[in-house]
């Protein structure tokens, strides 16, 4: 029983590891070519962009649109988890001064790229209509 098992496997997995001669030409170009691998080189960088450039750049233009939404006044929330409201900013040197304590009047300065949301109503209702429209979008696709 086991030697009909054993040799039932060895005639099953032999043939998975046997390799067949290849013609001469093959032996003579094994890669199939240059044109392939330039094929895949091409490949790999269309890869590499969608996986990591394009996601790069969408972040950047939502920070920047995040900085370009930001007045005085508004109440923000630091990438620390600072809140505090905008008392000044100046967008050439790239800092902002956050009041953080009302009653004693406490002031930080944070460089502007350290801020991660702007709690405002105007945000807020841009950000509800944003939703409204993928949710249309998402209908409009089903």
């Amino acid at each position: 029983m086991q030697l009909a098992f054993v040799t039932a496997l060895t005639h099953a997995v032999v043939p998975l590891f046997a390799q067949e001669t290849a013609p001469a030409e093959a032996a003579q170009n094994p890669g199939g070519g240059p044109f392939s691998l330039v094929m895949m080189v091409f490949f790999v960088l269309i890869a590499l962009y969608l996986l990591f450039i394009l996601p790069a750049k969408s972040r950047d233009k939502q920070a920047q649109k995040l900085i370009d939404s930001i007045k005085i006044n508004d109440k923000v929330l630091t990438t620390s988890g600072i809140i505090g409201t905008v008392y000044s900013m100046d967008k050439q040197a790239g800092e902002i001064v956050l009041r953080v304590d009302e009653s004693n009047n406490v002031k930080m300065r944070f460089a502007i790229s350290s801020i991660y949301f702007v709690y405002n109503k105007e945000a807020a209702e841009k950000n509800k209509d944003d939703a409204k429209d993928k949710e249309k979008d998402k209908g409009a696709k089903k």
